[in-house]
């Protein structure tokens, strides 16, 4: 269900956030190199977790035909780090050898959402589905300063997931959206205020997160690494139960997405 990398090449860190992902050139199971960009265990603060959340969003998006760059489990050798020349980024690398999160690099005619930039109609649509799925998976990351999305044409794509179900974070009671709670990040979207008092339809979306059955959570579950596992209310385990209550849960959080936007 996902693919194993290993990582050949350091090649540049894309920007200077803390989690600094690198672009880095890497190998598939057949010998073929490509380029990935690669999230590390120990440059997140949410660690593992932060990268279960990185590749379930991934895999879920996927089966609701969002799309995502392909999601890839990235092993980084135990001397990779004595190739790093900045003593910084090598300890990071030192702490992540092992299995990482990575996603396939694009690059040719993929430009970034600029800010302030309206929806075109051709692409309303696909607007609404990834704003409905960024209420979904609790999703705060995706706003008007950081898009976290790329365009070629009429086909947007949707990355950096790591900060999604942010359930998992709560401090208290964790707060679920079909409950009309954990809500409050919605008017900070990029896209919110383009689709707000829009005509919009989710029948397509609804129907494709219904459709996701225990059968598939199972095979999200066993996609997990098991070193990214932690005790029986582990983040997959957290995540997939929700998932799961979003699915059983579909008609009222829909209804609460078109609440959000009239």
């Amino acid at each position: 269900m996902i693919s194993t990398a290993r990582a050949v090449t350091f090649l540049k860190v894309l920007n200077s956030g803390q989690t600094r992902p690198c672009l880095m050139l890497c190998e598939d199971g057949a010998g073929t190199q490509f380029e990935m960009v690669v999230k590390l265990r120990a440059g997140i603060d949410s660690g593992t977790a932060g990268l279960t959340c990185e590749l379930l969003a991934s895999l879920l998006a996927s089966d609701l035909d969002l799309m995502v760059p392909k999601p890839f489990v990235v092993d980084v050798d135990p001397d990779f780090h004595e190739a790093i020349p900045d003593t910084t980024l090598a300890e990071v690398f030192r702490g992540s050898q092992g299995v990482n999160f990575g996603s396939q690099y694009l690059s040719a005619g993929y430009t970034t959402w600029p800010q302030e930039r309206s929806i075109p109609s051709s692409i309303v649509q696909m607007a609404a589905d990834i704003f409905a799925f960024d209420l979904m998976i609790q999703n705060p990351d995706r706003r008007k300063d950081k898009p976290n999305l790329l365009r070629k044409g009429d086909d947007l794509v949707i990355y950096d997931h790591e900060m999604a179900f942010s359930f998992l974070y709560a401090i208290g009671q964790a707060q679920y959206p079909w409950d009309n709670t954990g809500m409050g990040f919605l008017r900070d979207h990029l896209f919110f205020g383009g689709l707000k008092g829009r005509e919009l339809s989710w029948e397509r979306l609804q129907g494709a997160l219904e459709a996701i059955d225990d059968r598939r959570l199972k095979m999200y579950a066993e996609a997990v690494p098991g070193s990214w596992r932690q005790g029986d209310k582990d983040a997959t385990t957290r995540i997939l139960e929700y998932i799961d209550q979003a699915r059983d849960h579909s008609k009222l959080l829909f209804q609460k997405i078109r609440e959000v936007l009239i």
